[in-house]
């Protein structure tokens, strides 16, 4: 027994070279599963300390890849927390770092551009309205347990229903505390189409938004089209849903 001590350093060893390099494709069944299959992985390589995946999105019945893949790098004790995240893709204005220690996790404040056109990947009611133009998400720093904020922009919207173009600009505006309670703005900044609404989701509850779609008097007729497939009518606005 007092020479099988002289083993333990080597398989010590051994057991870090194995995390190390513990392969990710073991470990990406594991994004389909958290996100009900609408994340799909494609393909991957590296290991789970420092590789890169393409993500495809499915509706359903299709799936959608992602343009270009998603690289990471994993450390350990970075800039004070225990095991930090860095996140890189094209669409991403500068990497992402989600930090974790014990007092919650932090995320670096951001900004990711990508096509409208991509939310066709959610299924219905996208894939008939065909959405165009740039979304633009920015957030700020955010630590666990603290407010957060974040802006989705829909700039030069577009949609292959409508022949008005540009349609206008819109902005959702999301904050609140994850842990107790969020609250979501929906308002438009210029254009014929006009979208307003507001939702919150509280703990324990699940999420609520009330939403309407209208048109500038001289743009009815135009989008008339479009609306019917954004809700249902009431009164001179159309009901973008309650959930």
């Amino acid at each position: 027994m007092k020479s099988m001590r002289w083993l333990w350093p080597f398989v010590l060893f051994a057991l870090v070279v194995l995390v190390w390099n513990y392969p990710v494709y073991a470990v990406t069944g594991g994004i389909e599963s958290a996100t009900k299959g609408k994340v799909r992985v494609l393909s991957s390589s590296g290991s789970v300390w420092s590789g890169q995946m393409q993500l495809g999105v499915s509706d359903g019945s299709q799936v959608y890849a992602v343009p270009d893949s998603v690289e990471w790098k994993l450390r350990l004790g970075h800039q004070g927390s225990w095991v930090a995240i860095e996140i890189a893709h094209p669409k991403l204005t500068l990497p992402l770092h989600l930090g974790f220690n014990g007092a919650g996790i932090t995320v670096t404040g951001g900004e990711l551009r990508l096509p409208a056109s991509w939310l066709i990947a959610l299924g219905a009611p996208f894939n008939t309205i065909r959405p165009e133009g740039l979304l633009q998400l920015s957030w700020a720093e955010w630590t666990s347990g603290e407010a957060m904020q974040a802006t989705l922009k829909w700039l030069d919207a577009q949609s292959a229903l409508a022949s008005i173009r540009p349609l206008g600009e819109y902005v959702i505006t999301v904050t609140g505390t994850p842990d107790t309670k969020t609250e979501m703005k929906l308002t438009t900044t210029k254009g014929p189409l006009m979208l307003e609404g507001s939702g919150q989701w509280a703990k324990g509850q699940r999420f609520a938004f009330n939403g309407y779609a209208s048109a500038q008097e001289r743009s009815k007729e135009a989008l008339t089209g479009l609306l019917s497939q954004m809700g249902r009518l009431e009164g001179d606005r159309y009901r973008l849903g309650v959930f």
